[in-house]
């Protein structure tokens, strides 16, 4: 039942997540793990435990997972900023739009990088902890502990609030950053708040079950077609799917796979919906991808 909860908890931050991502990236291939801050959690989540930093407190690893989001955040936000300076962006919509799918294609670089790196952490590791650490960088709810599920829970909280207070901007944002300026959206302080929530919502779910990812793409996805894109609905629906989902997942994985971690699963459906997606060059508002 542990790992049950902890799914629900995990689904429900990836999914806002994501929703959140494709809403201010304004792209429909955006969420945590595809633009690489999983990674970023992992990595850094790894060090600490290789380190031997996580026996310190139970703070530590959460906090790494946080300092990893950070850390690919950072490339990201930097990549946007060159490329914006190489286009001598003057503010329009369409080379606003440009430097976001710049942004998604720097996730899927970051990604790598950061994977490449949790492997040279793996190579300098016993046999015992290659184990346990390789089941969990591929998504693992095995180990949840009670008090790191009760913490998540209420990190998840707080940001799901911080995400419900901006709820307005992020549907006005929907119509491109110019327009929510002129409409009195303080754009850049938006950005700042839903992105560091969803940074810690990102932190929370590596820290408690590793890299799982397409979880963000999959479930906003379904809600928008479903039930529409006001962030009045998706946020909260986004949750609710986001965690039956992995749900789901886990108990499949547990019944048959028990050797396969939960983000095999995940990435099993992930994977194809991704492709479909591309193929169809259509998200569910109607958008080209």
């Amino acid at each position: 039942m542990l790992s049950i909860a902890a799914a629900i908890v995990v689904g429900a931050a990836l999914a806002v997540s994501g929703a959140v991502l494709q809403s201010v990236l304004r792209n429909p291939l955006a969420e945590p793990y595809i633009l690489g801050i999983v990674g970023g959690s992992a990595l850094f989540s790894a060090l600490a435990t290789k380190l031997g930093l996580v026996a310190l407190a139970v703070w530590v690893l959460p906090a790494s997972s946080f300092l990893g989001a950070c850390f690919s955040l950072s490339l990201l936000l930097l990549v946007a900023w060159l490329a914006s300076r190489a286009r001598d962006v003057n503010g329009s919509d369409a080379q606003l739009r440009s430097n976001f799918s710049t942004v998604v294609i720097a996730g899927f670089v970051v990604g790598g990088f950061t994977g490449s790196l949790d492997w040279l952490v793996l190579s300098y590791c016993s046999p015992e902890d290659f184990t346990r650490l390789n089941k969990w960088l591929y998504g693992s709810l095995s180990e949840v502990g009670f008090a790191a599920l009760v913490s998540g829970a209420l990190v998840l909280a707080i940001v799901m609030a911080v995400l419900v207070f901006f709820r307005r901007e992020l549907n006005v944002m929907e119509l491109g950053h110019d327009e929510a300026e002129c409409l009195g959206i303080d754009t850049r302080t938006t950005m700042i708040a839903v992105i560091g929530a969803v940074s810690l919502a990102t932190a929370v779910s590596v820290s408690l079950a590793g890299a799982i990812g397409f979880v963000g793409l999959v479930v906003p996805h379904f809600v928008r077609r479903v039930f529409g894109p006001r962030m009045q609905r998706l946020l909260p629906l986004s949750a609710l799917f986001g965690g039956v989902f992995l749900a789901v997942a886990q108990v499949v994985a547990a019944k048959f796979l028990p050797e396969v971690g939960v983000g095999v699963i995940c990435a099993i459906f992930g994977g194809p919906f991704i492709l479909w997606l591309l193929a169809s060059r259509r998200n569910g508002e109607g958008r080209d991808v």
